[in-house]
């Protein structure tokens, strides 16, 4: 009896282990990607290149969810009411601070998401309808002083980072431009090549690439510190204007209730991912840098730009 008791006991003890096991096997399901964009756009195609990547290390489907709307936060909502498992991240943008500034979400930025990785940035693109006299950043600010209230430049949306980084050159460099808001980047486009506005901002990805090649826009500076490889030309912000400078980046994101492990872990699976050789050509090629800093380093970005462009829209009045 005793011995038969010791072997039920053996039993239970091996099925107690292997639960105890398959509870802290993660990931052991498909994991959702929340991408708070519409299919075929930049950060899309981002969100599959990293998805493909992670399931091969994670050895578990990654399924892209493009959530679209209201600058992001749309997708943001969603993964902020979800369960902080790991089972449900999401992949968005630099619009996610400036949103909390613009009016009421259905959700806390700082509490109820969680940095895991920022995984590219990039400076805006200044572009101007060729049939302009503008060809170089000095020029720009020229013309908008000699004609106040004249140039027409698009952004993408009353509070968008284009709008913000409008908003932060009109300071510094003592200028009237008027800031046009579009729904969509198709418009944006249409109206510049048609001369209907004078100039926006944009990421430098290949759509701009061909615009500028075939002459339909021209370049004349780029909203960051630096120089960049795929526009070489076109005059950082930051010689001239440094506080105006804006670096969009992407990032990803999960569940403010993710226990600090299982971030970690995921933050380490995306530096793999972004680092490796093939990802990060393609996100070259794109117009963008991969980036993949510490948890650290991106939280301290994320609070200084907060407090910078809360500055900007509080003074402006941008309201949603």
């Amino acid at each position: 009896m005793f011995k038969k008791l010791l072997k039920i006991l053996a039993v239970m003890t091996i099925v107690v282990t292997n639960a105890a096991q398959s509870q802290t096997v993660y990931p052991d399901r498909p994991i959702k990607l929340v991408v708070a964009f519409p299919a075929g756009t930049v950060p899309d195609v981002m969100a599959r290149m990293y998805a493909e990547k992670l399931k091969e290390s994670l050895k578990q489907p990654i399924v892209i969810d493009n959530r679209p709307g209201a600058s992001g936060a749309i997708g943001a909502d969603l993964v902020a009411k979800s369960p902080g498992d790991g089972y449900t991240l999401l992949l968005n943008s630099s619009a996610l601070i400036i949103n909390p500034l613009l009016g009421k979400q259905p959700f806390d930025f700082f509490k109820d998401l969680t940095p895991i990785i920022r995984t590219a940035e990039t400076p805006y693109m200044l572009v101007v309808n060729p049939k302009l006299p503008i060809q170089t950043l000095d020029d720009f600010i020229e013309y908008a002083r000699k004609n106040p209230g004249k140039l027409s430049c698009a952004t993408y949306g009353v509070g968008s980072p284009p709008h913000v980084v409008i908003e932060m050159l009109k300071k510094v460099a003592k200028i009237d431009i008027v800031p046009v808001p579009y729904n969509t980047a198709g418009s944006v486009v249409a109206d510049l090549t048609s001369g209907q506005i004078d100039c926006s901002l944009v990421p430098p990805d290949t759509a701009l690439q061909g615009f500028v090649s075939t002459g339909r826009m021209r370049v004349i500076a780029n909203t960051g510190d630096t120089q960049m490889e795929v526009f070489p030309t076109a005059e950082p912000f930051g010689k001239k204007y440094p506080q105006a400078t804006m670096v969009g980046w992407q990032a990803i994101f999960a569940p403010g209730s993710m226990p600090k492990p299982l971030v970690l872990k995921l933050h380490q699976e995306f530096v793999k991912v972004i680092t490796h050789p093939e990802i990060s050509q393609k996100v070259k090629d794109i117009g963008f840098t991969p980036k993949g800093d510490s948890l650290a380093s991106f939280s301290t970005s994320i609070a200084a730009d907060y407090e910078r462009f809360s500055v900007i829209v509080r003074e402006n009045n941008m309201k949603r």
